[in-house]
């Protein structure tokens, strides 16, 4: 048996240096692995940074350059590319812990899944504000650390790609990351990893959660805002839109989380009330999507 961890990578090369280096560290019990470095078009040092450790890696580790830019081209490369039978999905601000690897292996091989997402835990680059509380960590990719996964976590909200691992049979199966989706440069237009995970479902594949498959996500200061929140939240929302399949985007959506936020400003709950604003630019963020997805229809005529 054989792995390839994937790191899709963009102009990270501060943090990308701590991603290599919990690759290091990580301990495979005798599993063959490599790992690649696919490198979106970086324009800082990260080609350097990366040819220079690669001759200190204990695995056999290569950059590979990618120049369409997009995280799901640079995703869709890396299964191209793996040489190994399951390919792990590592991002370049994440910190993968000494056993996440034999994890969600452990965890695929055990219950015959065809993708495992693991548990990502935050690692602040700074205290974050006191608004900014556990019912908003899945805008940022994270989980809470004391909820600890329990079997309620086996649902698409809380996978993330930010820890990943698939079957290198599964863009045979079900198909490839969609690459009209996914983050592009400062473009946080993302749920390409959502669409992905809800068709093999679909398609009776099977996807589950490793609470003891960690890595920890580096979130640093831009990510701490209101605004970094509420650009994420239309932009998600033009993703599903993009994605297409069932929605919750009906008109009730935006009154519910109206109202509520209007209660939770009464009742002078930050979180609350941005939670339920979130919602809203979600929302707003869907319809848009649907606009353009209109204006962009082809002539069947």
């Amino acid at each position: 048996m054989k792995i390839t961890i994937a790191i899709p990578t963009y102009n990270r090369a501060s943090t990308l240096k701590q991603t290599l280096a919990s690759v290091s560290a990580l301990e495979l019990d005798g599993v063959d692995a490599e790992c690649l470095v696919v490198d979106n078009r970086s324009t800082d040092e990260t080609p350097e940074l990366v040819d220079r450790l690669a001759d200190s890696m204990p695995i056999p580790t290569r950059r590979i350059v990618e120049t369409c830019r997009g995280s799901s081209y640079a995703r869709n490369r890396a299964f191209n590319e793996a040489g190994g039978d399951f390919v792990l999905f590592l991002d370049d601000d994440a910190i993968a812990d000494r056993r996440w690897a034999i994890e969600i292996l452990s965890e695929m091989d055990r219950r015959v899944l065809d993708c495992v997402c693991g548990m990502v835990l935050p690692l602040w680059s700074e205290p974050p504000p006191q608004w900014l509380t556990p019912r908003l960590y899945a805008r940022l990719a994270v989980h809470d650390p004391a909820t600890g996964g329990d079997p309620s976590w086996e649902r698409i909200a809380n996978y993330f790609s930010v820890n990943v691992g698939f079957r290198r049979s599964v863009p045979a199966r079900f198909g490839r990351f969609r690459e009209d989706l996914g983050v592009v440069g400062g473009n946080p237009i993302s749920g390409e990893d959502t669409e992905l995970f809800v068709r093999i479902e679909s398609r009776g594949g099977k996807v589950g959660f490793a609470p003891h498959a960690v890595v920890h996500h580096l979130i640093g200061p831009e990510r701490l805002t209101r605004a970094y929140l509420r650009r994420k939240a239309f932009a998600y929302g033009i993703g599903s839109a993009i994605a297409g399949g069932p929605h919750h985007n009906g008109v009730d959506k935006i009154l519910r989380n109206a109202l509520r936020m209007l209660a939770a400003q009464a009742r002078r709950d930050a979180t609350g009330v941005l939670y339920h604003e979130l919602e809203c630019i979600n929302f707003l963020g869907f319809w848009r999507g649907r606009l353009w997805l209109r204006g962009n229809a082809p002539d069947l005529h």
